[in-house]
């Protein structure tokens, strides 16, 4: 999966295609980049020079957005790999389904001490699942990987949820 912009995000910051990028390398990178489009060191610069400025920032911002966070980058990253990927493993298997759907109905109705140990658990299942995928991807098998991406929205969505309750309850 190639960023908004159509470019490789990985390409645009000049990195590896790996899962394993490391944060504070990224946003250095990424803040390197930012200061060498910066719309102020190009003022003198005639309009076709502007826009391509402003392209090209664009297209770091772009990059910036799904390689900082690790479930874009992995998502990109399979779509690199396989371009197919994503949309043949979309279908996810009923008892997963289940499983997600009584996830939600706990984030749902969970209340006090539980609310803590619930969050806690789910960000160790995105933990567990985001690993999975990485073996996946490191094994080169996409399919999985994809599908593994597909569940953790899942479960990313029901944490979120969780932390909605949490911060509405203070």
């Amino acid at each position: 999966m190639k960023g908004p912009t159509g470019l490789d995000p990985f390409a645009v910051f000049g990195v590896e295609h790996r899962l394993d990028l490391d944060p504070r390398a990224l946003e250095r990178r990424y803040l390197q980049l930012s200061r060498e489009c910066h719309p102020d060191l190009h003022r003198a610069e005639g309009a076709a020079d502007c826009a391509a400025v402003l392209a090209r920032s664009a297209e770091i911002n772009d990059s910036w957005r799904v390689l900082s966070d690790r479930w874009e980058r992995a998502a990109a990253l399979i779509g690199l790999r396989a371009p197919d990927a994503m949309t043949q493993n979309r279908a996810l298997d009923p008892e997963f389904l289940a499983t997600a759907l009584e996830l939600a109905e706990e984030v749902a109705f969970a209340e006090g001490a539980e609310l803590a140990n619930l969050k806690s658990r789910l960000q160790t299942t995105c933990d567990d699942v985001f690993a999975e995928l990485a073996r996946a991807c490191a094994d080169g098998d996409h399919a999985t990987a994809a599908r593994r991406l597909h569940e953790s929205r899942y479960v990313r969505k029901a944490l979120l949820d969780l932390e909605d309750r949490i911060l509405a309850g203070r």
